[in-house]
């Protein structure tokens, strides 16, 4: 019996470690199957949110590839755009560069140009050429004229609009000059400027002109009119005569006045310098350059032979007056040396006065 109960007991215990064992299995199963579930789910969401992930880059690439699309479209628009822009342009371009050459064609007798320089005719020239003259410092603006066929008369350089930069000095008005009944010499070359030798050709009066009617002509014209007024009073009668002889004796004056203004164009000056001869000191200093200066010489600043002889002169004379004059007006304060001044021009005097 004893030995049964004990057969039972480790039967029973036996029974129970089995079912401990597979107690402890099924809970070693669960939690396995725990985790198998746990992996299972979480493999789930990571497949999820690397699909949710794709999906937001495939989303964002298809937007990004459709702006990349529109910005090739809004490009080869803006292409097109500059393209018929350009096209336009050229094409206006080439509209323009005929509408010129046949404006130049159809304009070119009206743009062909004539000048003078050292008072020589030469042409014809373009007005680029005139312009190129101009730059090279080849022409006067105020000694050396201009003209084209659509113009009436000869004008100076200075005063074609275009051709010289404006400044405020002022040009001087020349004569005009007739325009030419035949064809002009044509000249290319550059024109220097002027040269002593070349002188003769300036416009204007001379001053060997100049010199005989202020030191010759008066003295000859009241010889003249001392000799015929008995004549004119006897011929007229005395009270015609007597309204008409005051009068012709400024004829020498006016002369003067007009060859002075000859003479400032001869000499490349403005004619305005004649009320120089108001001004005190500035009158002698005008007076030089109309008695001895030869022409054109405002430009070349060159004295001639001759002007040195006449300037010499001229500042000779000058200094005689001078000082005559301070003599007599006690500016000068010396007895024996106005004593000595007088008798001089006394025998100066009387030796002009002997046959």
């Amino acid at each position: 019996m004893a030995e049964e109960a004990k057969l039972r007991a480790a039967a029973e215990a036996n029974a129970a470690q089995e079912a401990k064992l597979r107690a402890a299995s099924e809970i070693k199963a669960a939690e396995e199957a725990r985790l198998a579930a746990t992996a299972r789910a979480k493999a789930e969401e990571d497949a999820r949110a690397k699909s949710d992930k794709e999906a937001k880059l495939r989303v964002a690439a298809e937007a990004n590839a459709e702006k990349q699309a529109k910005l090739r479209t809004a490009a080869d628009a803006n292409a097109a755009k500059e393209s018929k822009l350009r096209a336009a342009a050229e094409a206006k371009s080439k509209a323009d560069e005929k509408s010129k050459a046949d404006q130049k064609r159809k304009t070119a007798k009206d743009t062909v140009w004539f000048y003078t320089c050292v008072g020589e005719r030469l042409g014809p020239v373009s007005f680029e050429e005139l312009r190129t003259m101009v730059a090279n410092s080849s022409l006067d603006p105020r000694l050396d004229m201009v003209w084209k066929k659509s113009m009436d008369a000869w004008k100076p350089a200075g005063q074609i609009d275009g051709l010289f930069e404006r400044t405020n000095a002022p040009v001087a008005v020349r004569e005009p000059l007739a325009a030419p009944a035949e064809p002009i010499r044509s000249s290319t070359k550059q024109t220097s400027k002027t040269s002593t030798t070349q002188i003769v050709a300036e416009p204007g009066g001379r001053r060997r002109s100049l010199i005989l009617a202020t030191l010759v002509f008066p003295f000859a014209w009241h010889f003249a009119l001392r000799l015929a007024s008995p004549l004119l009073i006897n011929q007229f009668g005395q009270i015609l005569m007597g309204q008409i002889l005051p009068v012709a004796a400024f004829l020498p004056l006016l002369v003067i006045v007009y060859l002075g203004l000859r003479r400032l164009l001869n000499l490349g000056m403005s004619r305005f310098w004649l009320l120089a001869v108001f001004a005190p000191v500035l009158n002698l200093w005008l007076g030089y350059r109309c008695f001895a200066c030869p022409a054109g010489y405002a430009r070349h600043k060159k004295l001639d032979p001759p002007g040195i002889v006449l300037a010499v002169l001229y500042w000779l004379v000058v200094l005689f007056v001078v000082t005559y004059l301070a003599l007599i007006t006690g500016a000068i304060h010396s007895p024996a040396l106005l004593e000595k001044f007088r008798s001089l021009v006394s025998l100066t005097r009387g030796t002009a006065a002997q046959p």
